[in-house]
């Protein structure tokens, strides 16, 4: 019996399906974007850019992701691209600004970049699996 339901549950989620890390990890990037909203007042402008409409797309985003949606997966690793890319950027710029790594402007952007990566990394993962390639 109990062989039964694990092979049930192996072919219910495939072994490379991050989706629900993926999900996750959008939501925690919205929830640290509206609190950097308010503390980053260098770059409120953009956050209120994003906290409004970013943070709902994110939202959107990750309630779409599912392992049977190749369109939203790859959806997925060009949002985490971009914005890693973007937080990246502007953490580099903190730093070069205020060479502090304990700034909380820094700290903040950069933990912003981290999430996007790690959600690359997975969201990369998952559409490797579901393009034919399973190692």
């Amino acid at each position: 019996m109990n062989k039964d339901n694990e092979q049930s549950s192996s072919i219910a989620k495939p072994p490379h399906y991050y989706g629900d890390l993926v999900r996750k990890q959008f939501l925690f990037a919205g929830f640290i974007i509206i609190i950097a909203a308010l503390i980053d007042s260098e770059l409120q402008n953009f956050y209120l850019f994003v906290g409004l409409f970013g943070v709902v797309g994110l939202t959107v985003l990750a309630g779409l992701t599912s392992r049977g949606n190749r369109a939203v997966m790859f959806t997925d690793v060009l949002v985490s691209a971009c914005m890693f890319l973007i937080f990246e950027y502007f953490s580099i710029s903190a730093f070069v600004r205020y060479q502090n790594f304990s700034d909380p402007v820094f700290f903040l952007r950069q933990m912003i970049a981290v999430i996007f990566l790690i959600t690359l990394y997975y969201s990369t993962k998952t559409m490797r699996y579901h393009g034919g390639d399973a190692r």
